[in-house]
């Protein structure tokens, strides 16, 4: 039985891997991006997306969420998914390695309410995984 649980285990993880992968060098990677490069474009999205909710100037905070719309894809977010700020900021965290209570950190913010915008998010994008909700966000224009 454990070995069963060990094998499906594995199995999930690898999915997961793939689709990972698949979003990394997937068609919104820039031309002549190295992984390497476009990889500091994430994380760099994912620190200026933690950092805009603590700037009390409600004009510099839009300022910098809007040099964070440049760094995602260049078509506009998707429509018929509406994700919350708080939720692409989480998705943001995650995209870029963190586990809840990183991300809860960089957000000022506890893990179970990281969380609760994880599933959110995840229900909205209509995904199981973590990491499909990250690829789910960037096929959508809400990541980079």
């Amino acid at each position: 039985m454990q070995a069963a649980r060990d094998v499906e285990q594995a199995l999930v993880v690898r999915e997961e891997a793939a689709e990972l992968m698949a979003a990394a060098t997937g068609p919104e990677r820039p031309a002549g991006a190295s992984g390497a490069a476009w990889e500091q474009v994430r994380e760099a999205h994912a620190a200026l997306r933690a950092l805009a909710p603590r700037i009390a100037d409600p004009a510099l905070r839009a300022e910098l969420l809007q040099a964070c719309a440049l760094l995602t894809a260049e078509t506009a977010p998707s429509v018929t998914v509406r994700l919350t700020p708080r939720e692409v900021d989480v998705l943001a965290c995650v995209a870029a390695g963190a586990t809840n209570g990183v991300a809860a950190e960089r957000l000022g913010v506890t893990a179970e309410t990281v969380k609760a915008y994880l599933r959110s998010a995840m229900r909205k994008l209509g995904v199981r995984t973590r990491g499909q909700a990250v690829v789910a966000a960037r096929r959508a224009g809400w990541l980079p």
